[in-house]
């Protein structure tokens, strides 16, 4: 549920339900023509699925692990995989995967997102640097987004990426190997315009915000998950919480890649449940929910 000061006019519930052919959905992103590719780390499949009735149907399986996902406006697949410097690109026609021109050498891309104005924005790394890179369709860089005024560094790990309309760049920064963090709104000129780190209603010492991924819904407001909660927070364009969302109490357990589908619902892949010492053949969810109000 939502903490009570949410908006009246703010609602999610689940459209429907679909079962998938993996264990986890580390990463998702949706095509124009409904299809989605998901892909799940633990078991090095990368997948194009079909959403069916209530299930996915797979046109393509690439034994790959991929660690980013975006799509193109030319409907093209970016992915960071294992290639150190360079993003790869997935023909979605052929499934063939070659070296994009999306080269930032000497760092190591983190995450990629394409924005709306087909700008692509690289949280990237190296053993002295944690930057945010904007580069145009051609792959030349526009911007660098390192450290502030002050020459502190503006980020831990930049993990997650998203953009808003008006140009603000939203960023799930890392902080450690256990995904504790913050989401950080910066400016176009690369001022820090907000941070969030989560609500003390449902974020305490036993259950720390751990932001994985991230979305801007078209009326640019942030959506980010927390997985080990169950939870979604959603944000304003500038950091700020409008509501959270307890996705336990409509069934929907940890959270982890939410997607735009081409139909304006938020799409939500799923990891598998945490059972130590237990092995399970059971294979994660992905939700369609319908959403007003943000």
């Amino acid at each position: 549920m939502a903490f009570a000061s949410a908006k009246s006019n703010i609602k999610l519930e689940i459209f429907k339900e679909y079962s998938s052919d993996v264990k986890n959905i580390n990463f998702m992103v949706a095509c124009s023509d409904g299809s989605v590719w998901i892909g799940d780390n633990t078991r090095s499949k990368l997948q194009h699925v079909k959403l069916t009735e209530n299930k996915t149907e797979v046109i393509t399986s690439l034994n790959t692990n991929i660690y980013g996902i975006a799509i193109t406006h030319s409907n093209n697949i970016l992915v960071k995989d294992s290639t150190p410097t360079k993003l790869r690109q997935i023909n979605t026609v052929t499934g063939e995967i070659t070296d994009s021109i999306y080269d930032i050498k000497p760092l190591k891309p983190v995450d990629i997102h394409v924005t709306s104005d087909h700008r692509v924005i690289i949280g990237a790394s190296s053993p002295l640097s944690r930057v945010v890179i904007v580069l145009d369709q051609e792959g030349k860089q526009l911007k660098r987004y390192e450290n502030d005024k002050h020459n502190k560094r503006l980020f831990t790990l930049p993990r997650y990426i998203t953009s808003t309309s008006n140009g603000n760049i939203c960023v799930v920064d890392t902080f450690d190997r256990d995904f504790h963090g913050r989401v950080v709104v910066l400016s176009p000129g690369g001022d820090i315009i907000g941070t969030y780190t989560g609500h003390p209603d449902v974020n305490t010492k036993k259950k720390p915000f751990k932001a994985f991924e991230i979305l801007t819904t078209p009326s640019d407001n942030i959506v980010v998950t927390d997985t080990e909660n169950h939870l979604l927070h959603i944000l304003s364009d500038q950091g700020q919480i409008i509501t959270y969302y307890n996705l336990s109490d409509m069934g929907i357990l940890r959270p982890h890649s939410p997607t735009l589908s081409s139909t304006g619902t938020i799409l939500i892949g799923c990891l598998e449940k945490k059972a130590f010492f237990v092995i399970s053949d059971k294979k994660a969810k992905l939700y369609e929910l319908e959403y007003s109000g943000f």
